[in-house]
């Protein structure tokens, strides 16, 4: 083989895992960002982990090159869509708490998804990916690219058994930081329809159905805004959660 080939591609086999780690992690996967920036970060990045990364040894025929190629890619995706799904979990809580508090209509469309959102989602998604950035939640995500060539070096990956089962953990992990974060407004809006309830039974006279709508709202927002000096602990746990997934991933992998 001639040696340029042995040279670069190594780069290719690396900044093809990059750029399907790009394309599906949180924050770089928004539609947000064209792809002409994700491409050039993905090459930018892939150039600077070239020379610090181990990469196995270059494959000598093009179907072998093709393989790698293909599962490296795939690796980057998975790696990234773990991180994406835990994220999913903030719109998820959105939405509970909009069908609590009365704005599950008010939906409008989120440009990162390309669908109909929930306002509330939209709302605690930006938050967090806010705080998410304050805390260097960014730098996280790029280590844990790092560690996946430290465990799985670039050429060696494989599609493990066991990414089914990590999957699963990482959609409990979504569900658990939903009922998290819509916890505090849909039991206060409980407490408040426990309340209407017996008001209706004393006073049959009072139209609780015009009254309870928007004190569940003014309830809601009211605790939602209480909630907001919280979010910083959430968001920590979040990316957490987010570093601990991906880098059983690549542990699984580099078995």
């Amino acid at each position: 083989m001639e040696v340029w080939l042995e040279a670069i591609i190594p780069l290719l086999l690396i900044t093809l895992r990059i750029t399907g780690f790009i394309v599906a992690a949180p924050i770089t996967g928004s539609r947000y960002i064209p792809g002409l920036i994700k491409g050039t970060v993905s090459l930018l990045l892939g150039y600077i982990l070239w020379p610090v990364v181990p990469v196995s040894t270059v494959p000598d025929t093009l179907g072998g090159f093709v393989g790698s190629a293909v599962i490296e890619v795939a690796v980057g995706l998975i790696l990234g869509f773990c991180g994406t799904i835990i994220i999913s979990g903030i719109e998820t809580a959105g939405y509970l708490v909009d069908m609590k508090i009365g704005f599950g209509m008010a939906n409008v469309v989120n440009p990162h998804y390309g669908q109909a959102s929930p306002i509330l989602g939209i709302f605690k998604y930006l938050l967090i990916m806010l705080i998410f950035l304050g805390i260097d939640g960014h730098h996280m995500l790029i280590k844990a690219l790092y560690r996946s060539f430290e465990l799985v070096p670039a050429g060696t990956a494989a599609i493990p058994g066991q990414w089914a089962q990590i999957g699963l953990g990482a959609g409990a992990e979504m569900l658990k930081i939903a009922l998290v974060l819509s916890c505090p407004v849909w039991a206060a809006t409980m407490i408040v329809d426990f309340g209407l309830g017996v008001i209706a039974r004393t006073v049959p006279q009072l139209n609780v159905f015009v009254v309870g709508i928007p004190m569940k709202t003014l309830v809601g927002l009211g605790i939602l805004s209480g909630s907001v000096a919280f979010y910083g602990v959430f968001a920590n746990e979040i990316t957490l959660s987010i570093q601990s997934i991906m880098e059983s991933l690549s542990g699984v992998m580099g078995r």
